[in-house]
């Protein structure tokens, strides 16, 4: 039998067990190429760009949306003065009679004879009357869906302004936004038209100076008041460059005559410039949601689990019996000796 080996070798002495103080690190490297590591960067990721994107677009449409006054084209719609002339005392200026181009009375609102007695630059004056009512019983006459459908040239503020003779009586188009409509009572007149809507007009593209519509009727349900925000179409025909008391001075704006405005209703309470509205929070409190989830998914999709705390060697081999090499072989020996009568120490080598 071999001999027995020294104690110290019956037992190797355990290797030091690491601070318990300090875990061990056993997270693998990650593996950006996996699928469930590419979801999981996904939803970590993707999401929140795209609260970013809604709210990056909201501000931009609610304080960047409409040019400021600076950048819209300006038009000086202050009336000019008359020059009057040095040598002559107390002198008045008579405009002459003028004539509009040749045309049919049906290519006009109103007659071309009561046409030609409307002066632009002026107040409402009382041989212009005649004009006006022929034009209001032209649009009574008619029914909005022929007018809307009618081959009405699409003007700018800066075209009747600038040209004010060549629309006169004729049926333009524009479109902007209503600031401002009250009901007006009409003079006493012999066409049975009672009373008309003065609405104030800011057109789309600037300038910020005013067109000023007198409508016959409004749609169902259209706000009024002397503070509103709605956006309108305008089909009807120009009458002149009227002149106007402004809160610094006398200005001139264009005036049209229409049968009512094209308005589209907005949705009750909807307030695009004030809030960011009902459908944006529900679309990032869904965003949000979706985030969470996906990225809970992920992380129970990736397979990794969380390490084990390290085991305390010694506390683990209490229970243990430790036994030398020696005495190993001699209990395999009585082993040996009871399961097989014939087995002797002779037969041992």
């Amino acid at each position: 039998m071999s001999e027995p080996r020294p104690a110290a070798e019956r037992w190797p002495v355990p290797a030091a067990v690491p601070d318990q103080g300090k875990p061990l690190n056993r997270h693998a490297a990650r593996n950006y190429l996996a699928r469930t590591e590419q979801r999981r960067v996904f939803w970590l990721f993707m999401p929140p760009a795209l609260i970013i994107m809604l709210l990056l677009g909201w501000v931009e449409r609610s304080w960047f949306g409409r040019p400021s006054a600076a950048d819209r084209p300006q038009i000086d719609t202050k009336m000019p003065e008359i020059p009057a002339d040095p040598t002559v005392t107390d002198a008045v200026v008579i405009e002459a009679d003028t004539d509009l181009p040749a045309a049919g009375d049906d290519a006009y609102g109103a007659s071309v004879e009561s046409l030609a007695r409307v002066r632009d630059d002026t107040v409402f004056r009382g041989a212009e009357t005649d004009a006006w009512f022929q034009i209001w019983l032209t649009l009574r006459s008619a029914d909005m869906h022929s007018l809307t459908h009618a081959a009405a040239r699409r003007v700018s503020f800066t075209e009747l302004f600038g040209q004010p003779r060549s629309y006169r009586g004729r049926l333009v188009r524009f479109r902007g936004t209503l600031h401002r409509l009250e009901k007006l009572t009409a003079p006493a007149n012999e066409h049975g038209v009672e009373e008309y809507w003065q609405g104030w007009l800011e057109p789309e593209g600037g300038p910020v100076s005013p067109i000023v519509v007198y409508f016959l009727q409004l749609p169902d349900g259209m706000p009024q008041g002397m503070a509103i925000n709605e956006p309108v179409d305008v089909v009807g025909y120009f009458f002149k460059r009227w002149a106007y008391a402004a809160t610094d001075t006398v200005r001139l704006a264009p005036l049209v005559l229409a049968r009512e405005p094209i308005w589209k209703r907005r949705p009750t309470g909807s307030r695009a410039r004030d809030s960011i509205g009902t459908a944006a929070l529900l679309t990032m409190a869904a965003v949000v949601l979706l985030t969470a989830l996906g990225i809970r998914a992920a992380g129970h999709g990736s397979g990794r689990r969380t390490p084990p705390a390290p085991n305390d060697l010694t506390a683990s081999l209490a229970a243990t019996d430790v036994v030398s090499t020696q005495e190993a072989l001699q209990r395999l020996e009585d082993a040996a000796r009871v399961s097989s009568p014939r087995f002797t120490e002779e037969s041992l080598p």
